[in-house]
Order: C-alpha cells, then structure tokens, then sequence
C-alpha cells in the first residue's frame, strides 16, 4: 500500500512538472516597442520599426508593440496574448489606444491585438487582411522582415496618423452619438406637435371652437450628459514603450503560415 502511495505521489509530482513546463508564462512588460525573442528580424529591421513606432507613439499618441516570441506552449494563442496585452497595459491610460502584433514562429502563428479605443480603426476585418496578405505570404517565403515591416506599414495605415493629423475614434464616436441624440430629440418633438395639432382639430370639431395647441399640455423630453474618454498620458519614458492601458474586448485576429 505504502508503495502504491509513493508512485502515485510521484507520478502526479512528474505530471504536475510537465504540465508547468508545458505552459509558457507571460513575460515582463517590455520596455522597447520590437520585442524579438526569436531572432527574427535583422539588427537594421529591428532598429528601423523601433524607431518608427517610437516616432508614431510622440506623433499621435498611439502605442502600437511587436512582439515576436517561439511558442505559447499548450497555452491557446488567443488566450496567451490578450493576457500579454492586457498585464502589458499597451496603450493610453482611459485611452486604451494601443494594438500589438505577435509572432511566434515555432509555432508558425500570428495574431494582432487590438484595443478598445483603435478597434474603431483597426477593425478585425482590416486585422485578418493584414495577417493574410503582409505576414503569412513572406513568412512563407522565410522573409521575416518583409513580414513584420510590411504588416506594421498596414496597422500604421489604418490608424492614421503617421504623417499628420491622426483620426480620433472616440471623437467620430461622439460626433455620432451628439448627432443621433439630436435626430431622436427631433423626431420626439415633432411627433408631440402632430398630436397636439391633432386634438386641437379633433376639439374644435367637437365643441365648434377653435384650441390653440399651445394651451393643452406640453411636455419636453431632455437631458444632458457628459462623456468621452478622459485624458491619459501614460507613455514611453526615453523612448521606450511604457503602458497604461490594455483593455480590448478580443479585437484582432489570427492567422498561421
């Protein structure tokens, strides 16, 4: 009996061993915007895409990282990087305006993340294009560079913003809820003034006297509100990427080569 104890506890110890060794833990938040643990992109890709993204970052604000590892383990790719993204905190404190690509090429996979404040722009439509069409076709063809530089061109395209004024989504998204609220008040005051003219008529016709819809009763639907997205200014100290956001409801998408 004794024995039979000792193998299962042994058996479990070794299984629980494996199973931790299995799963690859998420990293340290970096402190550059390319992160290369694979080795590959050259010195000078590296340089160029660090240097244009810490650009971007000081131009519109925007915290766009790559990200490129081996393996996520027996960890579901989804699973790993949206909590990378969301313990890295990429992006704008309240702004959430941050997106990620990650690369993991033992496991020939790619996956963009996207936050709640770009997912506006870079939509997971626009996410799965980039992953088919910039990174699966030159990682195919072994051409890492090609693969990353080409897909953060196109992430960099739909943002906007990298060579003058950048699109604000939550200010298009306010614009288009002032002007809905606008339409519904509208549409309520005018469906009040149809009715009142209504039952003016309907008593005139009834007592042979005319109403003035202004002395039956008036009733005014209102409101005020305030909203938005307040002002985070958490960025990358010298340089570097340095997060404060990290929220985003699964935008992004994934693909394999």
């Amino acid at each position: 009996m004794n024995f039979v104890r000792v193998l299962a506890t042994v058996l479990l110890v070794a299984w629980a061993t494996a199973a931790r060794a299995s799963e690859v833990p998420i990293p340290p938040s970096p402190t550059t915007w390319v992160t290369d643990n694979a080795g590959l992109l050259s010195s000078s890709t590296k340089d160029a895409l660090e240097s244009r993204l810490s650009a971007y970052n000081r131009t519109t604000g925007h915290q766009i990282i790559v990200w490129i590892g081996t393996t996520t383990g027996d960890t579901p790719l989804e699973d790993w990087t949206i909590h990378a993204f969301t313990d890295w905190k990429v992006g704008r404190k309240k702004l959430d305006d941050g997106a990620a690509l990650f690369l993991f090429t033992a496991d020939r996979k790619a996956r963009i993340e996207v936050g709640y404040g770009l997912e506006p722009l870079l939509t997971d439509a626009i996410a799965s294009s980039i992953i088919r069409n910039d990174i699966v076709p030159n990682m195919r063809q072994g051409n890492g560079d090609a693969a990353v530089t080409s897909a953060v061109s196109a992430m960099l395209a739909a943002i906007g913003g990298e060579n003058g004024a950048t699109p604000n989504p939550e200010a298009a998204a306010g614009e288009q809820g002032g002007a809905g609220i606008v339409a519904l008040v509208l549409i309520i005051f005018a469906v009040i003034v149809f009715f009142g003219i209504m039952t003016a008529i309907a008593r005139a016709m009834r007592g042979g006297r005319y109403y003035s819809v202004g002395s039956g009763p008036f009733m005014w639907f209102g409101g005020s509100g305030g909203g938005g997205w307040g002002g985070g200014s958490d960025g990358g100290g010298f340089g570097g990427f340095s997060g404060g956001g990290g929220m985003g409801g699964g935008g992004g998408a994934s693909g394999g080569w």
